[in-house]
């Protein structure tokens, strides 16, 4: 019989730090995107004349705040793809902040701290995903 249990431990797992991490930069891109929209949030004339809001709110919800809602489920919930659902999410994220920056050329201290917080998310998903990969490779090694 081939022990399955520590495959199973390491896949189904919950992560609620990486939930709620994932959860609240969800939540702020469906604000940001809300503010945009709304104009709630302040552009340069330069920027509200020659990019259209409504497709930056709309990219800003598809690319950060769904990927990251679905990540957050998928780590509160212990579901297996929790691992490479951060990854993307947070490589999304990082892309986000590295072209939103390079489009506008408006920096602000919120850039470079979802972008920091982008990159930690990418790297403990990756660290996720090749830690569940060497425990199935451990577990099928042993049989």
């Amino acid at each position: 019989m081939m022990p399955t249990t520590r495959v199973l431990t390491v896949q189904n797992r919950r992560w609620p730090w990486l939930g709620a991490v994932c959860g609240g930069v969800s939540i702020n891109a469906f604000g940001g995107a809300i503010g945009f929209a709304s104009g709630a949030i302040d552009l340069s004339p330069d920027l509200q004349s020659g990019w259209p809001v409504t497709l930056t709110a709309l990219s800003l919800v598809l690319i950060v705040g769904i990927p990251m809602g679905l990540a957050a489920a998928s780590a509160f919930a212990g579901g297996g793809r929790s691992g490479p659902m951060a990854h993307i999410s947070g490589v999304l994220l990082v892309a986000w902040i590295v072209v939103q920056t390079a489009v506008t050329g408006e920096t602000s201290w919120l850039h470079g701290s979802f972008g920091v917080l982008g990159l930690v998310i990418a790297l403990c998903g990756w660290r996720m995903t090749v830690a569940a990969g060497e425990s199935a490779h451990l577990v099928s090694d042993d049989a």
